[in-house]
């Protein structure tokens, strides 16, 4: 196309290379990362990338198309550093995993490429997301948001600016009449694939300017733009018959070539010309005027909250002494610790925040028992975990706490192991459970949520004690409780009537229960400081959660799972401050204090009575005799 040589202040036009473009700039000790690298524009922009020097790091779908690029592009530029990550960006858990190896790995980031991209039908993804938002905007927003810590610590150590590039496209001007559909983004009714494609690229233009305009607030040496690649042949409409055909058959006579598409993303990332540029938008290695709704710093606002959640409770993002917030997760939360050599028991494993407690620790090296009532569920909760992470030391063992039988055998087993003990999270629990005895004819709740939990860490203690002398580091212990523990029956804990089934509530009797835990970690604590024993003991209040905690009521079950979206946390945010207390080093010596969204909390008056802990205490003992 004529068009295609007109240059403009850059110097650069539609016509340009992204050989051209970065012709004599030496990226040489600088690390990027390119998502969709296995295809089109991503390999193009691999290529030229690692032919300047840079070491490049291709996000792929497909495995073994992006070995065969890497070759290729090893083949012709022996030189090259090239590696390979499996990442979707349309599932959430496989963002969370490339993000958690890419900064587990020790690599630098100077350079983050958002390339990867999706046209298509209506479906669903994984998480349950329209396809094209979940993969080309919210998987790239995620992936952003993981990788900051790392891109920040670069730039800082370096003394380079760090450089962020979303490759939006010319169709963020054609989408839905509001821009983004924030009420309906999943609605199939009114769906429109060029629409869906156009809302998801105009996400692109505002994600870029919104982390443009938090850089600068921030003082944060990293740029964040958008661009507009061109039209060019590749087979990114391969979901439409029509118009693949149209592309491949009028697109070399009317589109760029793929060399030309790439040029632009090459132009952003590496020019100094484009040096503290920052927020945006680019056309034929040009700074361009987006459309209206990509210029409305409101509307880049509101998508920000819409998709890191934070509508759903403005005060999430409220930071604490800790530097964390009831929106940070377990992952955000135990970044860079190293739990190699450590071994914790993590009960009620097999689901909710259980399961996500034990991913994060086994995560970051620790050895984790899961202790499941459901041996089938646990060992698929294993599988999955080893699956993501290779590394993961994850054992499953059978553990029921609503019974003493079965919680002396978990707890002879483990003694008998040799197994040390450093961390033990009480998580288990159930709620909202009708009236009825355990197998030792012990109120359900109580049995479950306190006792069986009290039993297990008397049982264990030796094992902690020998361990935290062997091994010369500080034991935690970690019970789950629940800010549910200020609403317990009047008198607290009704020990003379623990079984009596008049006046039973069920929520005043989880609400007892979870004042149990909480006085059961005072009661610790004060035991192993008189004692001079280097244990911690703590207790928590995790959030509100969507979790199938609530199982037992069919009414709060629903509530849970049609209003939890907009009012509670996530499994990820839930597991935060377990994970918190149990490995970070800020909570070292500390002990006998209750916390909520990883920072000290106050707990109720009643879980504060040291008379009150000591006789939970006694009364504890001689049930479990």
């Amino acid at each position: 196309m004529w068009l295609f040589s007109r240059k403009g202040a850059s110097g650069f036009s539609g016509s340009s290379t992204a050989e051209e473009v970065t012709q004599g700039i030496d990226g040489t000790g600088l690390t990027a990362i390119v998502t969709g690298a296995s295809s089109g524009i991503g390999t193009e922009t691999t290529r030229v990338l690692a032919l300047r020097g840079v070491h490049v790091v291709m996000g792929v779908r497909n495995m073994a198309a992006g070995q065969e690029v890497k070759e290729a592009i090893v083949k012709e530029i022996p030189t090259a550093k090239v590696d390979v990550m499996e990442l979707d960006l349309s599932s959430m858990a496989s963002v969370r995993k490339f993000a958690s190896e890419f900064n587990s790995s020790g690599l630098p980031l100077n350079i983050l490429i958002n390339n990867a991209g999706t046209t298509g039908p209506y479906m669903l993804s994984k998480d349950n997301i329209e396809m094209l938002f979940a993969t080309n905007h919210l998987g790239h927003f995620l992936l952003t948001s993981l990788l900051l810590d790392t891109m920040k610590k670069t730039t800082q150590e370096s003394g380079k600016e760090g450089r962020i590039v979303i490759v939006s496209s010319e169709g963020h001007r054609f989408t839905y009449r509001g821009g983004i559909r924030f009420d309906n983004i999943n609605d199939k009714s009114g769906y429109s694939s060029p629409f869906a494609y156009g809302q998801s690229k105009l996400a692109n233009v505002l994600h870029a300017n919104e982390l443009a305009r938090r850089f600068k607030e921030d003082g944060v040496d990293i740029t964040a733009n958008s661009l507009h690649p061109g039209a060019i042949v590749t087979n990114i409409f391969r979901h439409s018959s029509i118009l693949s055909g149209l592309v491949n058959t009028v697109g070399k006579y009317v589109l760029k070539n793929v060399q030309q598409g790439a040029a632009t993303t090459c132009y952003v990332a590496l020019h100094p010309q484009v040096k503290g540029v920052s927020g945006q938008y680019f056309s034929d290695c040009n700074i361009a005027k987006p459309g209206a709704q990509a210029k409305d710093p409101e509307l880049a606002k509101k998508l920000w909250e819409f998709s890191t959640g934070e509508r759903r409770m403005w005060w999430f993002s409220r930071k604490g002494p800790s530097g964390f917030s009831a929106s940070s997760t377990a992952e955000e939360v135990t970044q860079g610790i190293d739990g190699t050599g450590l071994t914790a028991i993590v009960t009620g494993a097999s689901s909710g925040i259980g399961t996500e407690t034990t991913r994060v620790l086994a995560l970051r090296g620790v050895h984790v028992v899961m202790g499941v009532r459901n041996m089938s569920a646990g060992k698929e909760v294993k599988e999955a975990i080893v699956k993501e992470i290779p590394t993961a030391k994850v054992d499953a063992m059978e553990l029921d706490l609503s019974s003493m039988a079965s919680v002396r055998k978990f707890a002879s087993e483990y003694n008998s192991s040799g197994l040390p003990l450093n961390i033990l999270i009480n998580n288990a629990g159930i709620m909202a459970v009708p009236y009825m005895l355990s197998k030792d004819n012990i109120e359900m709740q109580f049995a479950t949520n306190h006792l069986g939990h009290f039993l297990l860490t008397n049982l264990l203690l030796d094992t902690m004690k020998k361990t935290t002398r062997k091994s010369r580091k500080e034991g935690r212990i970690v019970n789950v409780s629940s800010m549910a523990h200020r609403y317990p029956y009047r008198e607290g804990i009704r020990f003379d009537k623990i079984n009596d089934k008049s006046g039973y509530s069920s929520l005043f009797a989880y609400g007892q229960s979870k004042l149990a835990n909480v006085l059961h970690a005072n009661e610790l604590a004060r035991r192993f400081k008189e004692d001079g024993v280097d244990i911690t003991a703590n207790s928590l209040h995790p959030g509100a959660i969507v979790t199938n905690l609530f199982r037992c009521s069919s009414i709060v079950s629903g509530l849970v799972n049609t209003v939890g979206k907009l009012v509670l946390k996530n499994v990820q945010q839930g597991a935060a401050t377990t994970c918190y207390v149990a490995l970070h080093p800020q909570v070292k010596g500390v002990s006998g204090q209750y916390f909520s969204d990883c920072n000290i909390a106050k707990p109720s008056s009643q879980a504060k009575d040291p008379e009150l802990a000591k006789k939970l205490w006694e009364f504890s003992m001689n049930l479990v005799k």
